[in-house]
């Protein structure tokens, strides 16, 4: 017990010596989660709050497409609709070079007369299904213009996502359908009414006969819904976790050039007691680290006006998956480090592999968003298993049930790691350079 106890005292004295790298350990995670959840405050909270992003608008039609348009646009609450380009009255070609210059995202121009036209091919589709029940009325005809249809421009920035896209086009067609359907329904009753006197018309508008309700099931037994708070923290906590492989790998490769490893070996201890004892320390390291995180996002994101982190009521399961996580981590970080004989081969090898491993587990993409091939790479990575865990407690609500499989994964990794380290010192000399 001593031995182990002297182990962990000269780990913490070696951390303690880089006072700076110490600072850096604790601190470039906090910030790495602020920024993040600023940077993607817009994206997640779309589903939370009232976000505005600015569209250029002109309406030339003045009539019910382009009114409905209009509405919508401004009823969705993600849009502030502009009439004006820096406070001249817009036009098409100033439209198209606000956001050629990047100034504007998106800007949609609805023509002249685009409304006469859907009337037009309305009074076409009542008449023709009229005269097939012989109610044939030549004034549908009368007077309908034989012109090509009107489009709708929509100028979008080149950055601008093809989601991002999808969705206004979507929106627009929605509006253009909607306005078709209530043309059609009271076209058709008006015709109704003059060809049977006695058929009275319902007094109804045309309504939608479907409505959308989002729900985000969890174990809650009430849905919450998830804020960047709860996405960012778990993912850069377990890249925190893992990019300790550095500041390992570094300790333990000095302690081989410097040769105290050589004077540790020489007394009566075990080496694996020594990795234990390292293990230990940066464990404590790892938690601390994900203690300091779990409060910026409780404390410090609502001082930017970014919702806060929830953090639930299973503390312990929260606790469980932080130590395994740890140690998964440190696994890697330990056979790495017994592995690698120079600075760079560890800080290479280390720093490039978690970059991956976070790339390929959805740290930095969701899964899916990922191709069927990648989803299924996704859960082989280590970064990924802890990332499911969190997410089972901080999104989903779950508790240690839960997040057995995942904890399951992270210790066999974790046993894996320090088996192949032993396999590997006992075919090479753990101290050679």
């Amino acid at each position: 017990m001593f031995k182990f106890i002297s182990t962990i005292r000269k780990e913490t004295l070696i951390l303690l010596r880089d006072k700076a790298g110490l600072i850096i350990v604790f601190l470039m995670p906090m910030v790495l989660i602020i920024i993040m959840s600023l940077l993607q405050e817009v994206g997640y909270s779309s589903i939370n709050r009232e976000t505005q992003i600015d569209i250029l608008f002109l309406d030339q039609d003045k009539d019910s497409l382009g009114l409905k348009i209009r509405e919508g646009l401004n009823s969705s609450h993600y849009f502030h609709l502009l009439d004006s380009v820096h406070q001249e009255p817009a036009t098409d070609s100033n439209i198209r070079e606000a956001v050629k210059r990047g100034e504007y995202v998106i800007g949609i121009v609805i023509p002249k007369g685009v409304t006469k036209k859907i009337r037009s091919n309305v009074r076409i589709m009542v008449a023709k299904t009229l005269e097939g029940f012989g109610l044939y009325n030549a004034n549908l005809f009368g007077d309908i213009p034989l012109a090509k249809a009107d489009t709708i421009t929509i100028y979008f920035d080149p950055t601008v996502k093809q989601t991002f896209k999808n969705t206004i086009i979507s929106s627009l067609k929605q509006y253009n359908y909607k306005i078709e359907s209530e043309m059609i329904f009271s076209t058709f009753n008006h015709e109704m009414a003059k060809a049977f006197p006695t058929y009275q018309p319902p007094d109804l508008m045309f309504k939608d006969a479907v409505e959308f309700h989002e729900v985000f099931p969890s174990y809650h037994a009430i849905d919450k819904i998830p804020t960047t708070a709860q996405h960012n923290v778990p993912s850069w906590a377990v890249f925190a976790m893992f990019f300790i492989i550095i500041p390992l790998t570094s300790s333990m490769i000095v302690e081989r050039e410097e040769g105290s490893m050589f004077r540790i070996m020489a007394m009566p201890v075990n080496y694996l007691m020594l990795l234990i004892g390292k293990v230990f320390v940066y464990m404590v390291v790892c938690f601390v680290q994900t203690v300091f995180m779990i409060l910026a996002g409780i404390f410090i994101l609502p001082l930017f006006n970014s919702a806060p982190l929830v953090m639930g009521n299973h503390i312990f399961p929260l606790v469980v998956m932080t130590i395994m996580s740890a140690l998964a981590a440190l696994g890697y970080g330990v056979m790495v480090g017994t592995m690698a004989t120079t600075h760079q081969q560890a800080a290479a090898f280390g720093a490039v592999s978690i970059i991956i491993m976070a790339a390929l587990g959805g740290l930095w993409v969701p899964m899916y968003l990922m191709a069927p091939v990648m989803q299924h790479v996704a859960t082989f990575s280590p970064l990924n298993w802890a990332l499911s865990g969190y997410y089972d407690i901080f999104i989903r609500g779950g508790g240690l049930k839960e997040i057995l499989p995942e904890l399951l994964k992270l210790l066999i990794f974790f046993l894996s790691s320090i088996v192949i380290t032993g396999i590997y010192m006992k075919v090479k000399n753990p101290m050679s350079k």
